[in-house]
This record gives structure tokens, sequence and C-alpha cells, in this order.
């Protein structure tokens, strides 16, 4: 068998085009010059009802007439009020030159809720790892599993005391977490 066989297509006779290469097309293929320049729009220099009618806002603005538009021309260009943000650079007084220029008025870091609490977990943070350092101390921030344990002990009825002393934390710590009952460990099962 082999390559004739699986091929058909190259057994058909090929046609070759009767025309040489570079000579004419036919007649009925090629339009007319004259079909040619009368087929689209012509270059003008003066405006026709056309052109305008083609320049013109297909769905013009109610609100615009010439009384509203002569009225906004009268009051002229808006000079806009200066921001008083933290981020503004503009100034609600002006400056001028003998002054020089003037520092930015934050509020203080006191009055910033954000900042803040920030801060208090900042001191909280090095409380805490000033307490895992010390690890001889009483403990006065728990992890979950020693807070389980707590909820766990108190539930059985040990006394705050006795829990604080077997876990080594601080005195008052259980305290903290309110009396019996306000906590619960939450059991899986």
């Amino acid at each position: 068998m082999g390559a004739k066989a699986s091929k058909p297509a190259q057994t058909a006779a090929r046609k070759f085009p009767s025309r040489a290469p570079g000579s004419a097309a036919p007649p009925h293929a090629r339009a007319s010059p004259a079909a040619q320049r009368n087929s689209g729009p012509q270059a003008s220099s003066v405006k026709d009802d056309v052109i305008r009618a083609d320049g013109a806002d297909p769905d013009p603005n109610p609100m615009t007439n010439p009384a509203f538009s002569q009225r906004l021309k009268q009051m002229g260009v808006a000079t806009p009020n200066p921001t008083l943000s933290n981020s503004s650079t503009a100034s609600p007084y002006p400056v001028f030159p003998d002054q020089g220029p003037q520092q930015p008025n934050y509020p203080s870091p006191a009055q910033n809720p954000t900042l803040s609490a920030l801060e208090a977990r900042q001191r909280l943070q090095e409380a805490a790892q000033l307490e895992f350092e010390r690890p001889g101390q009483g403990k006065e921030f728990l992890d979950v599993g020693i807070l389980k344990q707590i909820l766990i002990m108190q539930a059985r009825g040990t006394p705050a005391p006795d829990i604080e002393k077997r876990l080594r934390l601080k005195t008052g710590v259980v305290d903290i977490l309110g009396p019996k009952g306000v906590t619960q460990p939450v059991t899986n099962g």
C-alpha cells in the first residue's frame, strides 16, 4: 500500500490558471474609475447642513440653554475652599513669604484611638514577652490550654487560690475570669 493509496487528492488532475501572470484582468472584474470616484463622500472646505447635522449632539442636555450658559460665563471660574484634612497641603491661612512654610498641624497621638490601641497592644506584648522570659514568677497572660484547665478546675469546685498555686498563676488571675458559670469550657463529644 503506501503513500499513493493514502493520498487520493494528488491523483486528480491539477487545473492551472488560464492567463499568464502580469496580463490584464477580464473587463467585467474591474470597476470603472468613474464609479470609484463617485462612490464615497467628497472632501469639501465648506460646511453644509449634512456636516452640521452629523456634528450636532444627538441628545442635547435639556438643562443647557443659552441663558444658563451666559450665567455660568458671568460667574467665572470657581475658587475651591481649602480642605483641612491631615493629608491636605492647603493652608487655612495664606502663607506670607516672610513667614516661610508652616508645619502641618496633626492631632495629638493621645486623642487618636487607633494609635492609642496600637500603643496599648505594644505595652501588652512587651509585658507578655517579659513574663515568658522569666518563668519563675507567676503567670498573668494565659494561653487557651491553661484557660481551659482553669475552667475545668472551677467546674469541679476547686477554689481559686488552689488553681492559681497549681498552675503557677499570679494571685487574682482566676478572679478576673469572673464567678463560676460566667465562662465555661467547651467540650468536644
